[in-house]
C-alpha cells in the first residue's frame, strides 16, 4: 500500500511537495508496524494526508499550465502582430516555405500512395506474383494453361493460386459500341485476393467448368460511367462480343487487378489447359499459406516444374520465377520515387536555410529591441521562445500556401503521360495522411528556420546592443554558412538534374527502328463470334483498301503488337532455323508479331531485302515470314536467309522467309533490340491489330474518316486507343521525362532560393559596412577595387559549396545507374556544368547587391552610425 502511495505521488504532485509529504510519511512509516497503530489507522492516516495534498498541488499544477498557455498566447499575439507590420519579409518567409513544404508534400503523397501503402487486398504480405522463367535469359514469362492446372494441383504451401489474362471485348449496348479492357481470369481469384464485390458476387467455379458460362463482372468504374451507377444492375444483360452476358457483379475502385486498365473480368474457362505448353499467356498469383516463407512456396513449384519437364521434353528448360505481389506492382518505380524524395528533402533544407537567414537579418534589426526585453527583466528562456512562436507560424501560414499548391500539383500529377506507366499515380490525392504529413513536415521547418535565429537573438549583449553601433559580425558568419549548405545543396540536385537530362536527351535519339512522325494508330478488336478465323483477314483487307482510298493517307496497315506497346511479354518464342544451328543462350528465341499488306511502309520499317507481304500471301500459299536483321545475324550469321525456313515453337508449320527488314526497339528505348519474326495475318488471322495509317499531314485529322471506313464495314466495330505512333514512343519514355522534368524542376527551385539568400548575404555586408566601406574610398580606394573585393568574397564562399555539393553528388551517384541510360552516373560533364552554373550565378547574385559600393556617397557614409 505504501508503495502505491507512493507511486501516485509521483504521479499527481510535484517534486516540492513531493520531496516533502514522502519525508512526513517516512517519519510517520516507522510506527505503521506499532500494534496501537495497525494498518487501518495507517492508511486513514496516508489518505488524510494525500487527500489534503492533491487539491493544492493540482490547482498549483493547473495555475502552471494556464501560465504557459496564458505566455504562448501572449507570444502568438505579439508575433502576429509583427508579421503584420513586416509585410515584405512574411510574405518572401512564406513563399519560401510554401515552395520547400509543397514539394515536399506532392512527393510524399506519391510515396505514401505508391511504396508506402498496404496493397487493397487481406493480407497482402502473403500475396505473391508467379511467372513461367527460362535460364537462356527469360527471367520473367507467361505462363501455359496446361503448366499453370498441374502447379495449382500439386503444389504445396499455397491456399490458392489464380490465373488471369488480357482480354478486350466490344460492348454494343447501352450506348455506342466501344472497346473494353478486361481480363479472364480464375473464378477463385477473388478468393486468393480477399476482394469482396461491390454489389453481386464473384464468378462461381461452375461457371469455369468446361467452356465459359456467359457472365460478366464491371468496375466501378464502368459501372458508374456506362449504366449510370444504377442499383438494379446486377442480373441485367450485356452483348459483348456479340454475345450476351449476364452482369453477377460489380468489383469496387480499389479493386485494380490485374491493372488499373481493367474494366471488365471474364471468367477463364478450365478447358483452355488443352493447349499447347508452348503457349505461354497466362499471369498468376498466389496466397501463401500461414507459415510459409517465399523461398518454401517457390520450391514448391520448382518441383512441380521439374515434374512437368520430365514428363514433356518439349518444355525443357522452364522453371518458376516467383516475388511479392507488392514488389511486382511497384516495379522500377521505387528507386526514382526514393531519389525525388530525397530532392525535395534537400528542397526543404534549402528553404528552411532561406528563411533562418531573413530571420538573422531580421534579427540583427531587432537586437536593439532584445536587449531592452532583457533588461526590464525577459528571461533567455522567454526570448527564445518568442522567436520560436514567430517561426512557427510562419510555417503554418507557409503550410497552409503549401497544401494549396500541393492540391493543383497533384491533380497535374494525375493527368501526367506517366500516370498510366505508375501504379496508382492517378489516385494520388491530398488526404488526411498528407495533411498530416505537411502538418510535421511544417513543425520540422519551423524547427529548423527557427531555431539559430533564435538562439541567435536570444544570446544576452548586455549594454553594447543598446548602443548605435552595435555590430553583427557573428550574425553575418552564421549566415554565411547558412549561404555555404544552400549552395551544396544546389549543386547536388542541379548536377543530378542535368544528369538525368543528358540521359533522357541520350534515350530519345536512340533510333527506334520505324518513323513515328505523321502516323495514326486504332486499335480493333474482333468479335470472334461473329469473326470466324477464315473473316478476319478478309474484313482487315477491305478496311484497309477505303482507308487508303482517304485524301491524304500516305500508307495504311495493321499489325500487332506494335513496337514501346508494353505488350511484349507474352509472345516472344523459341524458335528453330532450318540447316542452322540454334544460338547459345537466350538468342534462340524471337518476338512474333502479325502483319498485314503495308504494314511495314506505314510504320516507316526499312525494307532491307526480298519483299514484303502482298495481297497473294493467302492462307492457301506457301506459309511465309519475314524476319528482321538482328534475327538475320544470329541465326544465319553472314548467309542470306531469303529462301531459307524458320519454324516458331508455338506452330508446327516450316515457314519460308522472302524478306529482312530493319531491327526495331520492342520493349523500350533503353533495351537493344532483339529478334523479331513477322507473319501475314491471313495465315494466322488474329482478331485484335492496331491500324497504321501514315498521312501527309496531321494526322489527327484522320480519325473520323478512317472511323466511319471501319463504321462502313461494321457499324457495331469500335475504334478504340486511337492516338498517334509519336505519342506511344513518348509514352515509351513517360516515367523517365516525369522523374527528369521533376528533379529539374527542383533543381531550378533550389538554385533560386539559393541565390536568394546569396543576395541577401551581400546585401547584409554591403549595409553593415558601409562606414568602413566609405573610410577606404576616402583613403584612396577605388569603388571597382571595393566591389571585386565584395564578389571575390562571395565566390570564395560559392566554389567552398561547389565544391561541398559535388563531392556530395560523387557520393550519390551510384543511387542513379537505374535512372540513366548511356551515360556513366559519375558524369564529369554534369558535375562541371553544376559547377559552373551555381558560381556564376552566385556571383551574379552578388553583383546585384555589390554595385550599390559604386552609387557610395562617402560623407553620407562617414556620418553612419
Amino acid at each position: 500500500m505504501i508503495g502505491l502511495a507512493r507511486a501516485i505521488l509521483a504521479v499527481l504532485l510535484p517534486a516540492d511537495v513531493r520531496h516533502c509529504l514522502l519525508a512526513e510519511l517516512d517519519a510517520e512509516y516507522s510506527h505503521v508496524l506499532v500494534p496501537s497503530r495497525g494498518p487501518t489507522r495507517a492508511a486513514l492516516w496516508y489518505w488524510r494526508q494525500v487527500s489534503g495534498s492533491i487539491g493544492p498541488a493540482l490547482a498549483m499544477r493547473c495555475r502552471r499550465i494556464g501560465r504557459i498557455v496564458s505566455d504562448a498566447a501572449q507570444d502568438a499575439r505579439f508575433g502576429l502582430r509583427w508579421l503584420g507590420r513586416q509585410r515584405g519579409f512574411t510574405a518572401a518567409a512564406v513563399l519560401t516555405l510554401a515552395l520547400g513544404i509543397g514539394a515536399n508534400t506532392v512527393i510524399f503523397s506519391i510515396v505514401d500512395r505508391v511504396l508506402l501503402r498496404p496493397l487493397p487486398y487481406r493480407d497482402p504480405s502473403r500475396l505473391v506474383r508467379v511467372w513461367s522463367a527460362n535460364p537462356r535469359g527469360i527471367p520473367r514469362n507467361g505462363i501455359s494453361p496446361a503448366d499453370f492446372f498441374d502447379w495449382r494441383e500439386q503444389a504445396r504451401g499455397f491456399d490458392g493460386l489464380a490465373a488471369f489474362a488480357a482480354v478486350d471485348a466490344t460492348l454494343t449496348s447501352a450506348g455506342d459500341p466501344v472497346q473494353l479492357t478486361g481480363a479472364a481470369v480464375t473464378a477463385n481469384l477473388a478468393d486468393v485476393l480477399g476482394a469482396r464485390a461491390l454489389a453481386g458476387r464473384w464468378f462461381l467455379p461452375e461457371e469455369t467448368e468446361g467452356s465459359a458460362l456467359p457472365v460478366v463482372i464491371l468496375s466501378e468504374a464502368l459501372w458508374r460511367e456506362r449504366f449510370g451507377g444504377a442499383a438494379d444492375i446486377i442480373g441485367r444483360t450485356i452483348t459483348l462480343d456479340s454475345r450476351p452476358r449476364t452482369i453477377v457483379g460489380v468489383m469496387p475502385r480499389a479493386f485494380d487487378f490485374p491493372s488499373s486498365d481493367e474494366r471488365i473480368w471474364l471468367p477463364l474457362p478450365d478447358d483452355w489447359r488443352a493447349q499447347t505448353r508452348g503457349a505461354r499467356f497466362l499471369g498468376a498469383v498466389g496466397r501463401l499459406s500461414p507459415g510459409v516463407s517465399i523461398d518454401a512456396g517457390r520450391d514448391s513449384l520448382r518441383a512441380v516444374a521439374r515434374r512437368i519437364e520430365d514428363a514433356y521434353p518439349d518444355n525443357r528448360g522452364w522453371s518458376v520465377t516467383m516475388v511479392l505481389l507488392d514488389e511486382a506492382v511497384v516495379g522500377d518505380v521505387r528507386t526514382p520515387l526514393l531519389v525525388l524524395f530525397a530532392a525535395v528533402a534537400s528542397i526543404l533544407l534549402i528553404a528552411c536555410a532561406n528563411v533562418a537567414g531573413l530571420m538573422l537579418a531580421r534579427g540583427a534589426s531587432r537586437s536593439r529591441e532584445m536587449a531592452v526585453r532583457a533588461a526590464v527583466g525577459a528571461t533567455r528562456s522567454r526570448l527564445l521562445r518568442q522567436q520560436l512562436v514567430e517561426s512557427a507560424l510562419l510555417s503554418l501560414l507557409g503550410c497552409a500556401a503549401a497544401l494549396v499548391l500541393a492540391f493543383w500539383c497533384v491533380g497535374l500529377v494525375r493527368v501526367a503521360p506517366a500516370a498510366a506507366r505508375v501504379p496508382f499515380l492517378d489516385r494520388v490525392a491530398i488526404d488526411a495522411r498528407v495533411v498530416a504529413a505537411a502538418s510535421v513536415i511544417s513543425l520540422l521547418a519551423a524547427v529548423m528556420a527557427g531555431l539559430l535565429p533564435a538562439w541567435h537573438a536570444s544570446r544576452p549583449r548586455g549594454v553594447e546592443a543598446l548602443g548605435s553601433r552595435s555590430r553583427t559580425a557573428a550574425n553575418v558568419r552564421v549566415r554565411k554558412v547558412i549561404v555555404f549548405v544552400q549552395i551544396a545543396a544546389a549543386t547536388a540536385l542541379v548536377a543530378a538534374g542535368l544528369l538525368l537530362f543528358r540521359s533522357l536527351e541520350r534515350l530519345t535519339a536512340v533510333p527506334s527502328g520505324f518513323q513515328a512522325d505523321r502516323t495514326l494508330l486504332a486499335d480493333v478488336s474482333l468479335p470472334t463470334v461473329r469473326y470466324g478465323r477464315f473473316a478476319r483477314a478478309p474484313f482487315f483487307d477491305r478496311a484497309l483498301e477505303r482507308i487508303r482510298a482517304i485524301p491524304g493517307v500516305r500508307a495504311a496497315g495493321a499489325g500487332g503488337p506494335l513496337p514501346l506497346s508494353g505488350q511484349d511479354g507474352l509472345l516472344r518464342f523459341g524458335l528453330a532455323a532450318e540447316g542452322s544451328a540454334p544460338p547459345v543462350g537466350p538468342s534462340d528465341r524471337a518476338y512474333v508479331r502479325w502483319a498485314t499488306p503495308g504494314y511495314f511502309a506505314a510504320m516507316g520499317i526499312r525494307m532491307d531485302a526480298g519483299r514484303p507481304f502482298t495481297a497473294g500471301d493467302t492462307a492457301d500459299s506457301v506459309p511465309v515470314a519475314i524476319v528482321d536483321e538482328e534475327l538475320a545475324r544470329r541465326f544465319f550469321g553472314s548467309d542470306s536467309p531469303i529462301g531459307r525456313r524458320v519454324k516458331v515453337s508455338m506452330e508446327q508449320t516450316w515457314r519460308q522467309v522472302i524478306g529482312v527488314v530493319g531491327a526495331v526497339r520492342q520493349t523500350s528505348l533503353d533495351r537493344a533490340a532483339e529478334p523479331h519474326v513477322y507473319i501475314p495475318q491471313a495465315q494466322f488471322a488474329n482478331a485484335g491489330l492496331t491500324l497504321v495509317v501514315r498521312s501527309g499531314g496531321d494526322p489527327a485529322a484522320l480519325v473520323r474518316d478512317v472511323r466511319e471506313a471501319v463504321r462502313s464495314l461494321d457499324p457495331d466495330l469500335p475504334l478504340s486507343n486511337v492516338r498517334s505512333l509519336a505519342d506511344l514512343v513518348a509514352g515509351s519514355t513517360a516515367s523517365r521525362r516525369l522523374s527528369t522534368t521533376l528533379l529539374s524542376a527542383f533543381a531550378v527551385v533550389a538554385v533560386m532560393l539559393t541565390l536568394v539568400g546569396v543576395y541577401g548575404v551581400v546585401s547584409q555586408i554591403v549595409a553593415q559596412s558601409t562606414r568602413e566601406l566609405g573610410i577606404r574610398i576616402a583613403l584612396g580606394a577605388r569603388a571597382a577595387d571595393v566591389v571585386m573585393a565584395t564578389l571575390r568574397h562571395a565566390v570564395t564562399i560559392a566554389v567552398a559549396g561547389v565544391a561541398a555539393g559535388s563531392a556530395i553528388a560523387w557520393l550519390a551517384a551510384p543511387a542513379l545507374r537505374g535512372m540513366v541510360y548511356g551515360i556513366a552516373p559519375r558524369d564529369p560533364v554534369a558535375l562541371a556544368g553544376a559547377a559552373v552554373l551555381l558560381v556564376t550565378a552566385a556571383a551574379a547574385a552578388a553583383y546585384l547587391p555589390a554595385r550599390r559600393i559604386l552609387r557610395l556617397d562617402v560623407l553620407s557614409a562617414l556620418r553612419v552610425e
